[in-house]
């Protein structure tokens, strides 16, 4: 079961120098089950509101999509050493300024990403054991989550480098300056995606985010699928919301 913690997965701190993400104090506590779970986060505090009142929320079940020609996701990710943090509620690796999402003429800094289990996105109602979700920003306060979606397969030699330093312990920081990661190996190859707008998937549930779900899963053992849930406690996602009128787009990068 996972524990109550007052950290949010998804606020952003912007500095003079970095933009990271931060496992930053919030003023209700909430959790993925139980009394302050989904279902009542819009009861914990008068800023959670849009948890309930919202009509653009995420995840959303990805079907009924529209074919359309769009700009090709272009990732221009620097390597970085693992900073990982264990909030209570997931594992989230922080990545330093420098590396960027390109879509068009639009740049968006890569703050770091974090594990889901199971992915909080499902795919014509099919499930997936994990996710990775990669936060971006952009200068202009815009938000940016491109998702890789991971399936079992064969072992994920990029994620060998990484799982022998998760944080085991809640509230745990791992550093270690001396191994050295690219987020971009932990994509598929082809960069297809559905995109959507939809919300954070916690609270405060801020809409006007854009989701590009990478079409193609990476692969990754049933030993490293088990390990990463194992850390992570407990099942860290938020139940599928209504798409209402949305359009998803079905879009190869151009």
């Amino acid at each position: 079961m996972l524990k109550k913690t007052v950290c949010s997965l998804l606020m952003i701190a912007v500095g003079a120098g970095s933009v990271s993400l931060q496992a930053t104090a919030q003023d209700a506590a909430w959790s993925y089950s139980g009394s302050n779970g989904p279902n009542a986060w819009h009861t914990l505090s008068g800023s959670y509101s849009q948890c309930r009142t919202g009509q653009f929320q995420s995840p959303i079940n990805i079907e009924g999509t529209e074919p359309a020609v769009m700009h090709r996701l272009r990732t221009d990710y620097s390597v970085a050493p693992v900073n990982m943090v264990n909030t209570r509620l997931g594992v989230v690796a922080d990545y330093p300024m420098g590396s960027y999402l390109n879509v068009g003429n639009k740049s968006f800094a890569l703050n770091g990403f974090m594990f889901r289990s199971p992915a909080e996105h499902t795919v014509a109602g099919e499930t997936y054991p994990l996710s990775l979700q990669f936060m971006h920003r952009a200068s202009d306060g815009s938000r940016a989550i491109v998702v890789s979606l991971v399936k079992e397969g064969r072992e994920n030699l990029a994620m060998t480098e990484l799982t022998p330093h998760l944080p085991l312990e809640p509230d745990q920081r791992n550093t270690r300056p001396e191994v050295l990661i690219n987020a971009r190996d932990f994509m598929p190859h082809d960069s297809s995606y559905y995109r959507y707008s939809g919300s954070l998937t916690v609270p405060p549930c801020s809409e006007a985010v854009s989701w590009y779900i990478l079409k193609d899963p990476i692969e990754l053992s049933a030993d490293q699928i088990n390990l990463i849930k194992g850390v992570i406690g407990g099942p860290n996602a938020r139940p599928v919301q209504a798409r209402g009128n949305r359009i998803i787009m079905d879009a190869r990068g151009q």
